[in-house]
């Protein structure tokens, strides 16, 4: 059963299985965190390439979403368990935070995305709270993580501080102290592949497809249909890994 909608097309029904005020302090810690990452220095500025990156990325989500992803269902059956275009997703979401790896990267790939679907594909009904369900539901667990990782994602190494290094002409300058952990790059592609596929059927089953369509689910079907795309995320996690860190050594030279 779905309410009527009322303003840009939204139904603003409350009777989600995830309750609003969760929704919101999601939010907040979300910012707060950021914030928190702001003030520490571990927010870096973007490069040109790096605005090339995402632009790109955003572009190749919208190619896979609208043009290759509904294919899938004509070659081969598709279980209603696993949302298949997060296949995709998760490749190409991991190779923005693996080839950029600063904190909002992924954030903001996917509002190019959203911003660009909503202009050749879904139009703007419904909004921002599709903006808001790309940007917590998708990405925003992946830019936290790499407040941690950053630009060593998709790599064996990790960053413990900071060591002092002479430089030339005798300056004194600083450098990561690293120390490298063998399969790290695993962790990381399968802690993204679970973040990615956890968003459509908690985020979007959970709360957004009721509050802003107005449709109904219940809550065992959101944890079961979760529990089961988190084990599908864990498998392209591991799948995507290789892949991943094969294309960042080919475009940045780093491994």
């Amino acid at each position: 059963m779905v309410s009527n909608a009322g303003w840009n097309g939204i139904h603003f029904d409350m009777k989600t299985v995830i309750p609003p005020w969760i929704i919101g302090v999601y939010v907040l810690i979300i910012v707060a965190l950021l914030i928190y990452g702001w003030r520490k220095h571990l927010l870096s500025s973007y490069r040109t390439v790096d605005y090339v990156y995402m632009g790109l990325l955003a572009a190749l989500l919208v190619i896979w979403n609208f043009f290759i992803s509904p294919l899938i269902p004509k070659f081969s059956a598709v279980t209603s368990w696993f949302y298949y275009p997060d296949i995709g997703e998760i490749i190409i979401l991991l190779l923005a935070a693996s080839l950029i790896g600063k904190p909002g990267t992924v954030m903001t790939t996917m509002f190019i995305y959203t911003l660009l679907s909503d202009i050749f594909h879904y139009g703007f009904g419904g909004e921002p709270f599709w903006f808001i369900y790309e940007l917590i539901a998708y990405a925003a667990m992946l830019d936290l993580y790499l407040l941690l990782r950053g630009k060593y994602f998709g790599t064996n190494n990790q960053s413990v501080g900071k060591k002092k290094v002479s430089g030339e002409g005798g300056a004194v300058e600083t450098e990561d102290k690293l120390v490298t952990i063998p399969g790290l790059f695993i962790l990381d592609s399968v802690i993204g592949g679970v973040v990615v596929a956890l968003a459509y059927p908690l985020f979007y089953h959970g709360f957004f497809a009721t509050f802003v369509e107005g449709y109904s689910y219940t809550t065992q079907y959101v944890i079961a249909n979760s529990l089961v795309s988190a084990v599908g995320g864990i498998i392209m996690g591991l799948i995507a890994a290789p892949f991943v860190a094969y294309i960042r050594k080919v475009i940045t030279g780093v491994y």
